[in-house]
């Protein structure tokens, strides 16, 4: 079974998006694991038209699943 870094990412009353990604091995490095939510906020902020400031990060996972539920985006 493949293993997602995942991410969830808010901003007032915009709805959220729970970013994903396929990590590199059972333990993302600091670097993989930053540059996901790097990517994940600037992804949010594009989406929703908003400055990168006003993206709430949600708390980081590593070694998951596919996230189901809600809204979510593969990056």
């Amino acid at each position: 079974m493949a293993l997602y870094m995942v991410q969830k990412m808010s901003s007032g009353v915009l709805p959220a998006i729970t970013y994903y990604r396929k990590q590199s091995g059972p333990h993302p490095s600091h670097e993989e694991s930053g540059a996901f939510t790097t990517d994940a906020t600037n992804a949010y902020a594009n989406t929703n038209t908003i400055a990168v400031a006003l993206v709430e990060a949600g708390t980081y996972k590593s070694g998951q699943g596919v996230p189901t539920g809600g809204t979510t985006e593969l990056i």
